[in-house]
């Protein structure tokens, strides 16, 4: 009876030591993710270039919020949509833009990417009216394993600024 004890106690001993192993080390694919948010970015402005609102709202997940200056907060994809749509059909409307960064977080769920953007849009008289600026866009990798962004927020450089930049180059 007691050596049953015994190697009752060590079977228990040897499970709670399997249970208590330390968690596998989640790979590192920051590299490989902030690649394929890169390829994302390219083919989302193209979407703009080409006017194609439903590809352009596709990388949008379905809880996402779009900030844009002087407007209320767009919230959901819906709304985005709406919004996409609306001025695409601006005869002058021209969207370009382009990631110089992208960052990823150690997780592997959340990533963050910056960069800059011009846009022409249809100003009151009808005439095109470009602004250039900067954005901040929050990426989270979905239960598929797809990228999609959570938070677009770009911010329009200050009114000269491009004019300025521009003269300082030449």
């Amino acid at each position: 009876m007691r050596t049953l004890k015994r190697h009752v106690a060590l079977a228990t001993l040897l499970v709670l030591t399997a249970c208590a192993a330390p968690p596998a080390e989640v790979p590192d694919t920051r590299a490989a993710d902030a690649a394929t948010i890169h390829a994302l970015v390219k083919d989302w402005s193209a979407a703009a270039q080409a006017k194609d609102a439903e590809t352009f709202v596709s990388v949008y997940a379905q809880s996402a919020v779009l900030l844009l200056e002087g407007a209320p907060d767009l919230a959901g994809v819906e709304a985005i949509r709406e919004a996409v749509n609306g001025m695409m059909q601006d005869p002058n409307f021209d969207l370009s833009f382009e990631a110089d960064a992208v960052k990823v977080a150690r997780a592997g769920d959340m990533a963050y990417e910056t960069g800059t953007y011009s846009m022409t849009m249809s100003d009151p008289e009808g005439t095109p009216s470009t602004q250039s600026g900067h954005y901040v866009v929050l990426w989270e990798k979905q239960a598929d394993g797809s990228w999609k962004v959570v938070v677009d927020a770009p911010v329009s450089d200050p009114p000269g600024e491009a004019a300025t930049e521009e003269a300082a180059a030449e």
